[in-house]
């Protein structure tokens, strides 16, 4: 540029060709501003947000020279299951390891299972985020709006109240599970706060913002719109309102490092961790079992056993449902109406049960007390009576204890112990899977399989996959890099069948006296699944 300019001799030059080369000094001259910091007088300062993403307060809005305005940063998670922004937030690799990272031009997120590949459908997470920078200061109201809904999703949005992601706060929230019918979209449908329903914002100053979607079966299209102090009507946020939050090397794919980059890979906020979702069903809670027999013993003779040919297929309608205590809100919602969860028990049956068993206790002098009920099943046995799972807290001389025991409620209000129908708390239980080319899954199932071992330390289940000859992972390799304690891998060939495979797995097991559990590819087991299985399997 010095020495284009310094040689320049305007004796020597025409008109014309001054004014060429002052034009192409001055695009030199806007190509070095792009690149760097610089001040325009004392009251215009442009920020290169790579560079200075730590900055709070600017006076004028400093993206205009900056490469990354109009685009987020987008991040997109492949084998996440389930369709609630939690069960994203389960996967290990979450938030630091997506599968992909991008750019996108518009709060927009479009998931279409039917455009993916068949082994891909449903089970995609999305992640967009950005730096926010508000064109007026005023009371700004914001809405996700969902389009073409045909599919279990979800949807959250989150404002930081700076450009720091870790003053982020959750502003919405919004579930559209267990949808009926796939082919039938619904919507439009608009989600605003659960709070106050804006929020204030200031011109030249920059907000984190992070708007996270996790959809499964079908289709959806959800963008996040804001309402400006100037405007009466929700629009789309127009790209020269926001930028991307960290650049990303081309190469790599991974962040370039700056102080923004260091924040997003840091811990989840306190915020961001506290889940919404239950917490009180008995398969999240693992605890050790002490059994103190004080009823008086019986056998159970159940009156529901049907006494007819049972034709295929017809057995699952005339199971009896059992009802639970305390609730545990393992209810769903077919479309917008709620549902096939676990119905409660009548509380006057609950505390006549609980009052039985604490006057058999309190007789038998066990030195202990009882303190409380931890769970109840209830199982009526049509006209003679009730079968209960009955799980009590204990507090004995050298601390709390809880127990865990069948027990049968009869019609003249006699409680008593079911001596014929006990679980066995150390039984082994083996984990039955069947696949091919479901590399990710089986990443998916031994990470969890590890956080629930350390967790529980059960020593006594195993994991056994029985793989039609997967080609696009290492199925083996996996399970021998895991660090799971017990597995088995048993390689099959031939077109893979499910039924064949499961067969397999269950010949592998010798032992009588365990129990084979088979289970499916794409789920997220709690952690006291195991533990669940046991006490819901009597030999």
């Amino acid at each position: 540029y010095e020495e284009s300019c310094g040689e320049m001799n305007t004796k020597q030059t025409t008109f014309f060709s001054l004014l060429a080369i002052s034009g192409l000094c001055t695009i030199l001259y806007l190509g070095i501003l792009l690149q760097s910091d610089f001040n325009l007088g004392k009251d215009t300062k442009y920020v290169n947000l790579a560079k200075r993403s730590t900055m709070r307060n600017v006076t004028q809005t400093p993206f205009l020279f900056n490469h990354t305005a109009g685009h987020l940063n987008y991040d997109v998670w492949k084998y996440a299951v389930g369709f609630l922004v939690d069960d994203l937030r389960l996967k290990r690799d979450f938030p630091h390891k997506p599968t992909t990272r991008s750019t996108a031009q518009s709060l927009r997120v479009v998931f279409n299972e039917f455009s993916l590949d068949i082994n891909d459908r449903g089970i995609y997470g999305h992640r967009m985020y950005g730096v926010l920078y508000p064109p007026t200061t005023g009371d700004y109201s914001f809405i996700v709006e969902l389009t073409q809904v045909s599919c279990s999703c979800s949807v959250e949005f989150w404002l930081s109240t700076d450009i720091d992601p870790r003053n982020s706060r959750k502003l919405i929230s919004a579930e559209m599970p267990y949808m009926v019918d796939h082919n039938t979209p619904i919507g439009p449908m608009s989600y605003v706060p659960a709070g106050s329903t804006s929020v204030s914002l200031h011109s030249g100053k920059a907000y984190f913002f992070e708007f996270l979607e996790k959809a499964f079966d079908g289709m959806v299209i959800s963008e996040v719109k804001w309402r400006t102090p100037l405007e009466t009507k929700f629009t789309s946020i127009p790209p020269i309102s926001f930028a991307m939050a960290v650049e990303l090397n081309k190469t790599t794919g991974q962040y370039v490092e700056s102080p923004m980059a260091t924040a997003l890979l840091g811990p989840l906020p306190t915020s961001v961790l506290q889940s919404h979702r239950r917490t009180n069903f008995v398969g999240d809670t693992v605890y050790p079992i002490t059994q103190i027999n004080v009823l008086p013993p019986c056998e159970f003779k159940p009156e529901y056993v049907s006494k007819h040919y049972v034709a295929p297929y017809t057995g699952v309608s005339q199971v009896f449902e059992s009802t639970v205590y305390p609730p545990d809100d393992t209810w769903f919602r077919k479309g917008t109406e709620p549902g096939a969860g676990n119905s409660p028990v009548n509380q006057k049956i609950a505390l006549d049960v609980i009052t039985l068993y604490k006057k058999a206790f309190d007789e038998a002098k066990t030195g202990g007390e009882v303190v409380g009920l931890h769970y109840m099943e209830q199982t009526k046995n049509r006209d003679s009576g009730s079968r209960f799972l009955l799980e009590m807290d204990i507090m004995m001389t050298d601390g709390l204890v809880h127990t865990s025991e069948f027990v049968y409620l009869q019609n003249d209000n006699k409680l008593c112990h079911l001596s014929n129908l006990q679980w066995t708390p150390n039984a082994d239980v083996y984990l039955v899977v069947s696949l091919k080319n479901l590399g990710e899954w089986v990443k998916h199932l031994c990470y969890n399989l590890e956080d629930l071992y350390a967790q529980t330390h059960d020593d006594h289940f195993e994991l056994v996959v029985v793989d039609y000859d997967s080609q696009d992972m290492n199925v083996e390799s996996i399970m021998k890099n895991s660090a799971l304690k017990r597995w088995k891998y048993i390689k099959k060939t031939g077109p893979f069948s499910r039924s064949g495979g499961l067969q397999a797995g269950i010949d592998y097991v010798t032992d009588p006296n365990s129990i084979v559990m088979t289970i499916d590819m794409h789920l997220t087991l709690p952690m006291g699944f195991v533990e669940y299985t046991r006490r819901h399997v009597i030999q």
